[in-house]
């Protein structure tokens, strides 16, 4: 009998550790669990919205320094006696020498007395570099405006003997204003004038003092 109680005492020894044991484990477990607050959540949701704002500012910003990129350049066709013809984009800054030199440089051909490789460049603009021989007016389309332009401001410098008053002809050189009103009877009289060497019918307008108006004067 003793060693029946013996027995029986060490069996609920056995099981009282087991179940400590196993009470200890789970206590390890439950020590393991992180439970996620609601505070972290929101920190993590505004870490990525930080995220997000920063690579749009930096998409933004990349927009912008290609845009500027873009303002700040040109494209321009270059052709006739150049290495290499076509089309070229370059900084809107460039002169027509730094194109040429992008497509090879001149040929041998080239009439380099007949091109301003100084000028500055217009935006979809047709560069041609002359041969020797080649008329200049059909090197370069932006030249030939601009020939154009001085042509017009050269015209619009000169006094109009068919509409100028006795102010602006008394302006000129060698007239008078007796003159002046000499030239305005005569074209009220005989119409506009025809060329401007009709202006030595007037009396008191030879040769010598039409030499010096000529280059001055024009009937449009």
């Amino acid at each position: 009998m003793l060693k029946i109680g013996k027995i029986m005492i060490f069996i609920l020894i056995l099981l009282f550790s087991t179940y400590k044991i196993i009470d200890n484990k789970n206590l390890n477990l439950k020590d393991n669990v992180y439970i996620v607050s609601e505070s972290e959540i929101n920190n993590e949701e505004l870490i990525e919205d930080k995220i997000d704002e920063t690579d749009n500012e930096k998409e933004e910003v990349n927009k912008n320094i290609n845009m500027d990129e873009a303002n700040n350049t040109i494209t321009v066709f270059v052709s006739g006696e150049v290495n290499n013809p076509g089309v070229v984009t370059i900084e809107s800054e460039k002169r027509l020498s730094d194109v040429v030199d992008m497509l090879g440089g001149t040929t041998e051909n080239a009439d380099l007395n007949k091109v301003n490789l100084a000028m500055k460049l217009e935006d979809e603009s047709h560069y041609i570099i002359p041969k020797i021989g080649e008329s200049v007016d059909v090197y370069s389309d932006y030249t030939s405006i601009n020939n154009n332009e001085s042509i017009q401001d050269e015209k619009s410098d000169l006094i109009n003997i068919n509409k100028a008053t006795i102010q602006e002809l008394d302006a000129l050189p060698g007239i008078g204003e007796a003159t002046a009103n000499k030239i305005i009877n005569y074209r009220e009289e005989n119409g506009e004038f025809k060329s401007v060497d009709e202006i030595k019918n007037v009396n008191g307008i030879g040769d010598k003092k039409y030499e010096e108006l000529k280059s001055l004067i024009s009937i449009e």
